[in-house]
């Protein structure tokens, strides 16, 4: 068990922390019980998504104009990383007279 293991009661109050050198007999009934063998095999079946580059990307991360996170583009002339940002350009142009 590589990190601790809460065990909360039926009112949602801790009960217990069982760290890696605390593991009793009851504790591993605990673990052998159906519902939690259950869990941790779809916890163990977790894994890092896999990174996948694409080589046919046809455009590459640009940097927004308004906020400066870098992002990747839906086309390759967007210059916003977000509607919000592009809201946020148009209204403080239209707030200083500039047409937009």
């Amino acid at each position: 068990m590589a990190y601790e293991c809460k065990v909360y009661d039926k009112n949602g109050k801790l009960k217990k922390i069982l760290r890696e050198g605390q593991v009793t007999k009851e504790s591993k009934e605990f673990f052998n019980q159906p519902s939690t063998k259950k869990i941790r095999s779809l916890i163990k079946r977790f894994k890092e998504p896999a990174v996948e580059e694409n080589k046919n990307t046809k455009f590459y991360d640009k940097v927004c104009v308004v906020c400066k996170r870098e992002f990747h583009p839906r086309h390759p002339n967007s210059k916003y990383c977000s509607h919000e940002c592009q809201k946020k350009l148009y209204l403080a142009k239209k707030k200083k007279g500039n047409p937009g």
